[in-house]
């Protein structure tokens, strides 16, 4: 940032107090900053990530036919029926719309399985020929 920005946003007392604590815990500790200018660097950093942090906000809101797709689709439910269950107006669109409507829901349900990836089904293992005789 510059003093130009500063002072137009109204937080020059702020940046002043700053360095000025910076410039104060630097003459305080000036033997280890003089050892390993890094590490105090990341120590400091650290502690004012821990002071000065932001909670997280809040999550998008995802289309609740979303959960619904990825159900049926982990329960093994082909695209083509969910095209047609999960976008709206799927038969009315020209081909070039429908083709990125379903490139689109793909991403989105595959997104959603990945977040969520107790909803698909398990891999089955083949099954080995049972009338076959054991190799010697």
């Amino acid at each position: 940032m510059t003093d130009l920005s500063l002072k137009s946003a109204g937080c020059e007392g702020v940046y002043r107090d700053a360095i000025a604590a910076a410039r104060h815990l630097k003459r305080q500790h000036r033997e280890f900053y003089r050892t390993d200018p890094k590490a105090f660097r990341d120590a400091v950093r650290k502690a004012h990530n821990r002071v000065l942090r932001i909670k997280p906000g809040p999550k998008p809101a995802r289309d609740p036919r979303l959960g619904a797709a990825a159900r049926e689709r982990g329960r093994g439910g082909s695209w083509p029926e969910l095209y047609v269950l999960y976008i709206d107006h799927h038969e009315q669109m020209n081909d070039f719309t429908r083709g990125l409507a379903e490139d689109s829901f793909r991403r989105k349900v595959n997104q959603y399985l990945r977040d969520h990836p107790r909803l698909k089904l398990p891999k089955r293992i083949p099954v080995k020929n049972a009338t076959a005789e054991p190799a010697r």
